[in-house]
This record gives structure tokens, sequence and C-alpha cells, in this order.
């Protein structure tokens, strides 16, 4: 797994910029941005106050470094630099996914 550092995440996404905010959830916001060697991604960005901890965060590393498999996002790294916790996968267009798994082009 990459490891990503703090400053490479925040330039890819403008800051975390909302303007490229693509969502938010239980464990924090998920931002999509573009990496340095030009992949576009979703950056998964725990949030401070998430129940998730460092524990369950790198559980998650580890089982998702350990599957690949056509029709899941395939993991690019993470961030775990001072109190940040951030995830980095591949970018999915909107249905991309669930079009992928039901066979619609």
């Amino acid at each position: 797994v990459k490891l990503y550092s703090y400053k490479e995440l925040r330039i890819a996404t403008e800051g975390f910029n909302p303007v490229n905010k693509i969502g938010e959830g239980g464990f924090g916001s998920v931002y999509k941005g573009q990496l340095k060697d030009g992949k576009i991604a979703t950056i998964k960005v725990l949030s401070a106050q998430s129940k998730q901890g460092v524990k369950e965060f790198l559980t998650e590393i580890d089982v998702i470094s350990e599957i690949e498999h056509e029709n899941l996002v395939k993991l690019y790294g993470c961030c775990a630099e001072g109190n940040h916790r951030i995830l980095v996968y591949n970018y999915l267009e909107n249905n991309s996914l669930s079009q992928s798994l039901i066979g619609i082009s």
C-alpha cells in the first residue's frame, strides 16, 4: 500500500475544497482529487470525531489491500500522518460500480 503525505492529499483536493467533496458518512468526508501522477482518486478522510479508531483504520487497509476483484474499488494507498487518517481509492464516476455489477453499459 502506497503511503501518501497529508500535504500531497491536501494538494490533490485543492485544500479539501468543498467543491471537491463528493460525499460524507459516519466516518468522515469523501473527496475527489487528482494525484500528482495524474490519476483521479477518491480520498476518504476519517473524521476526528469518528467512532472508527486507528485499529479499525488499519484493519480496513489490511483487508482491502489483500482483495482484488474487477467489481471492487481498488485501494491506492493511505495517509497516517499525525492525527490524519486518510484512505485513497480509485475513482468511479456516478453509477459506474452499480453498472458494472449489473452489466449495464
